[in-house]
């Protein structure tokens, strides 16, 4: 047969792809289908053919997998939120796993990588303790439609987040319909409402809600204000935030409380954390929870230690580490954060961790007055580390590391630098904090083998 682009053809799915496609073989080439399980006989339409690789779109299951099962949610197919309600939650956590095994296979310097069973998801619904929607004329409201930047899915549900955020979308959109305010057009940068945010404390129940707008007077506020707290239980605050520039991400140059107070309290690892609208946190609070057990007992402390937490955002892990340590440092990269982690060391009344706002990779010129870290916390961006920050951490020499990862992809090639330096994988922990998603978090704990 003499494939194209729109032969039509039959495939037995094998195995999922690391970016969560099922991949099926055919003629010696490996063929990419949202929306399939391994186990799967479907017929499908190649849409793109490249080397040894095709891409195609699914026409119809002809034999489903014993992994298959019905969406709960009716948006399925068309929102990018969550690709993989069609597997079985079982079937998701096995299929994390074995990634984190073949990504480190080879990588961490054994036959037999020690990675340890996943820590799945008690409950792989209502987990997201944050959620960013967009806006879109005349009057949609929800998340973007799958593959698109330009295009928003108008939510009537989701199942996602906790009951309460749905709630808030509902009212948001029946404000906008109410008033007939104008959604912003990302294409021709023209409207008034760009995004609305929603963040819950689900150890506190505070609800944060805010509503992001381009520049201009904000129309009918307290009666939004007012229908939120009509419908919705427990509304900590409202906030308005401004974004004049034409991103679409939601960045914000002035915020106003339109009632209540422009941040929430939630609880983690015993510790109490101030979030405002733009701070970084874990959006699974459960999961984070048991993520931080983890990072507790592969950093191994005895209450002498120095402690180095790299990319520390509001400082997490080094004030949840403080307690066990003789003394925790952080550095990040943004001020706003920086600052955010003293305001929760102060919250905390921890008085052994210092915070500092500079590049991870001037860790060394930060730490000179301190001296060598004995354990190292390092939890970078989905861009990972990077040979410029393994390498201070190599001439720093600390016996231990904790790798916190969130793309298996950049974390094997972290390790692999690491090793070179003089260290060695002793455990590997998966978490799933994003159910329905292919994104899998990693704890990994790394042992000097060589002396300083």
């Amino acid at each position: 047969m003499r494939l194209a682009p729109g032969t039509e053809v039959t495939l037995r799915i094998d195995q999922l792809s690391a970016g969560g496609r099922g991949v099926g073989r055919l003629n010696g080439l490996a063929v990419h289908v949202d929306d399939t399980a391994p186990g799967d006989v479907i017929r499908a339409r190649l849409i793109r053919l490249t080397g040894a690789h095709a891409e195609a779109e699914l026409i119809r299951v002809e034999e489903a997998s014993s992994d298959r099962v019905t969406p709960r949610c009716p948006h399925v197919g068309t929102c990018g939120g969550c690709r993989w309600q069609h597997l079985d939650y079982r079937a998701q956590a096995a299929a994390k796993e074995a990634a984190v095994r073949e990504h480190l296979r080879g990588v961490a310097g054994h036959d037999q990588v020690p990675v340890r069973p996943i820590i799945a998801a008690g409950d792989p619904w209502h987990f997201r303790n944050k959620m960013e929607f967009s806006f879109q004329p005349p009057d949609r409201v929800g998340l973007h439609r799958r593959g698109r930047w330009d295009e928003v899915v108008d939510l009537q549900t989701c199942f996602l987040p906790s009951p309460r955020t749905v709630t808030v979308l509902r009212v948001v959109r029946e404000f906008i319909r109410r008033h007939g305010i104008a959604c912003y057009d990302t294409r021709i940068h023209q409207g008034f409402l760009r995004h609305l945010v929603v963040r819950e404390g689900h150890a506190t129940g505070e609800l944060l809600v805010a509503l992001v707008t381009a520049a201009g007077p904000f129309p009918h506020s307290q009666d939004l204000a007012q229908a939120l707290h009509r419908e919705v239980p427990g509304i900590t605050g409202l906030v308005w935030a401004v974004n004049a520039s034409q991103s679409d991400a939601v960045e914000v140059s002035a915020v106003s409380v339109l009632d209540g107070r422009p941040f929430i309290y939630e609880r983690l690892g015993g510790l109490t954390f101030k979030l405002g609208l733009l701070t970084f946190f874990q959006t699974n609070t459960t999961q984070a929870e048991r993520m931080l057990e983890v990072v507790r007992e592969f950093a191994g402390l005895r209450g002498t230690e120095q402690v180095l937490d790299l990319y520390c955002g509001v400082g997490t892990f080094a004030l949840a580490l403080a307690g066990q340590a003789a003394e925790v440092t952080g550095i990040e990269a943004l001020q706003a954060a920086t600052e955010a982690a003293r305001d929760n060391a102060a919250l905390n009344t921890i008085t052994n961790a210092l915070f500092y706002t500079a590049p991870a990779a001037h860790l060394r010129w930060v730490l000179a007055p301190r001296g060598h870290p004995d354990v190292v916390i390092l939890d970078p961006p989905r861009a990972g580390a990077g040979v410029g920050v393994t390498r201070e951490i190599g001439g720093l020499a600390p016996r231990r590391i904790v790798y916190v990862s969130c793309n298996p992809v950049t974390l094997a090639s972290d390790v692999r630098d690491l090793r070179s330096r003089g260290y060695e994988v002793t455990a590997i922990q998966p978490v799933d904090l994003f159910p329905h998603t292919d994104h899998v978090e990693c704890v990994v704990q790394l042992e000097r083998t060589v002396e300083r």
